[in-house]
């Protein structure tokens, strides 16, 4: 099974994910430098785009510009059979306090995006306004773990996925917050989950030192820090963007 999961892996990066991340978003990466070599780190990024691939796309940018891996954190009802197994493969793990203290004690790279489905389910007249982080947690677990913060700006997602709806409650015995609907899904069916080529810029900002203390002030400041950092880093980026497609 191991084996299998294995192939099932290069297989998706190699025939999905590198084609969409290269030939289709044409994505650009900015501040790779600044990702350390090795040792522990928390990318914390904002979040759109209705089936949150700008997750993938990040994964990609460290794996290809630095050779290193990201360790996602994802919602708890993703965590589904048959996805379970898969996804923990994929390095995808649930959203937890516990595991993530392992995989940064590890000496992981560690994905956060405490925008959470408020972020990914942003409807277009919203796009590239953050929403609130709900929780500190990320700076906590830089704080406790004493691990630096890399804030991570993401353009060109709002307009891959341009959410116009998001309809509650119908996938509720799924355990799925809401339906997404943009232009192209669920009207024309699987073909509406192609993602239109907007073009894409990930930018790794300057790692953010940690706090010598976990105190509530302290996970708080951190937080606003990293939320205004990831403000002015998305502005920037925006400004210089001179097409969308």
């Amino acid at each position: 099974m191991a084996s299998g999961l294995a192939l099932l892996e290069r297989q998706f990066v190699e025939r999905i994910l590198d084609p969409i991340f290269e030939d289709w978003f044409r994505t650009r990466v900015v501040g790779s430098e600044n990702i350390p070599s090795s040792g522990p780190a928390l990318i914390v990024s904002n979040h759109a785009g209705g089936f949150a691939i700008d997750a993938l796309m990040v994964v990609r940018a460290l794996e290809r510009n630095t050779g290193r891996a990201l360790h996602l954190l994802g919602a708890e009802f993703l965590f589904q059979d048959p996805l379970k197994e898969i996804l923990t493969h994929l390095n995808v793990h649930p959203a937890k306090f516990e595991s993530a203290t392992e995989l940064l004690q590890a000496g992981h790279l560690v994905g956060i995006w405490p925008e959470g489905v408020n972020g990914v389910g942003k409807t277009i007249e919203h796009r590239y306004q953050l929403q609130e982080f709900p929780r500190a947690g990320f700076a906590r677990l830089a704080a406790v773990n004493q691990v630096p913060v890399i804030p991570t700006a993401v353009i060109g997602s709002e307009e891959a996925y341009p959410l116009l709806a998001r309809v509650e409650g119908l996938l509720d015995w799924a355990d799925i917050p809401y339906l997404p609907v943009t232009p192209t899904f669920p009207a024309l069916g699987p073909l509406g989950l192609i993602p239109f080529p907007s073009q894409w810029t990930i930018s790794f900002g300057s790692p953010i030192c940690p706090p010598d203390s976990a105190g509530p002030i302290e996970i708080c400041e951190l937080s606003d820090l990293v939320r205004s950092k990831l403000t002015w880093a998305i502005r920037e980026l925006l400004s210089q963007r001179s097409r969308i497609f």
